[in-house]
């Protein structure tokens, strides 16, 4: 070998090395040994959120699996701006990604767009499907959904309707899918969070909160809420009584959910996204990871890095379908 060769592959690693001796790529033998060292899943909310508890009860079940440390690190802020920086600015090698939710998308639509796009990030898997459901207090006025309904369609009710976000957020389209298709009027009240939104239900501050079932799911079983209607296919196992909305006589597109995954910075190799992925769905099955997905209503996802970007796109349509009708598009 000389001089000149020695000098380009100088410093590229053992792996890289011993790749490049052999004459394959270096992407080949690294993700073979993938995972060589510990795994940093990047979570953009604050400790506690259910998307916190999501990335550490997965990350707790995937040790074993990867046989590496899954360490979660807390990066909030910016509607998920700083968590993105930090993703887009890390190495594309699969030991650095970070929890996606279907708030990145309306935000790479309004507040950081011309800034990142989905197109900017590897889509590695869908963990999980949130729908989102609607809860008013015990002792509300609102018995059914169509009381709800009604409250909002009589001229001089200001209905509060609160939950994560602002106006043209995952939660806040939820809503007004919903109020479209009845024909309601509301007022919606933004929180940085879902258990805020809860505690100002609770408290009578909002007439009704759009959340997802785990927040509320230790409040209904306490009997300290009611929850009116959900947005899917089909009634939870939680909330057997609850109708779905079309059942409650609001046809609403299900295909609109909270979701959980995981991503990372653009072009991380498509076998590193796959190992990453085979991971983290064994991770998945661990007993004490599927006990925290049944109680807190979660439904399981099954995209790897083959299926989800187009699942991303077509989330992306409705988002930015959306957020045009509300005027928050950019």
């Amino acid at each position: 070998m000389n001089r000149l060769r020695r000098q380009a592959i100088k410093g590229l690693g053992a792996a890289a090395w011993a790749a490049a001796s052999a004459g394959l790529p270096a992407a080949v033998l690294a993700a073979d040994d993938f995972p060589s060292k510990p795994i940093t899943i990047v979570v953009h909310t604050g400790p506690g959120s259910s998307t916190d508890i999501f990335a550490r009860e997965l990350a707790k079940a995937a040790e074993p699996v990867f046989g590496q440390p899954v360490v979660v690190v807390n990066r909030p802020g910016g509607s998920g701006a700083t968590q993105m920086a930090l993703l887009k600015a890390s190495r594309p090698d699969g030991y650095t990604v970070g929890v996606n939710t279907a708030s990145h998308l309306t935000a790479m639509r309004t507040n950081l767009k011309g800034v990142y796009r989905w197109q900017d990030f590897s889509w590695i898997l869908l963990s999980q499907l949130d729908p989102y459901i609607t809860v008013v207090p015990a002792d509300s006025p609102y018995k059914t959904l169509a009381d709800l309904v009604e409250a909002g369609k009589r001229e001089g009710q200001a209905l509060k309707v609160g939950g994560f976000g602002t106006v043209g957020a995952a939660h806040n389209i939820a809503f007004n899918m919903l109020a479209e298709k009845s024909g309601m009027h509301f007022t919606w009240v933004g929180y940085d969070g879902g258990p805020q939104a809860m505690t100002a239900v609770l408290g009578k501050h909002i007439d009704a909160v759009n959340t997802n079932p785990g927040p509320a799911l230790q409040f209904e079983q306490a009997g300290r809420v009611r929850v009116l209607g959900i947005l899917d296919d089909q009634r939870a196992r939680e909330f057997p009584d609850t109708p779905t909305y079309a059942e409650a006589g609001y046809p609403v597109d299900t295909a609109w959910k909270q979701i959980r995954g995981l991503y990372g910075s653009k072009d991380i190799p498509i076998d590193i996204q796959r190992k990453l992925a085979d991971g983290f769905f064994k991770a998945m099955q661990d007993p004490a990871f599927r006990k925290y997905m049944e109680t807190t209503a979660q439904v399981a996802g099954d995209k790897g890095p083959d299926e989800y970007p187009a699942f991303i796109e077509q989330m992306d349509k409705i988002a930015y379908g959306w957020l045009e009708r509300l005027g928050v598009a950019k």
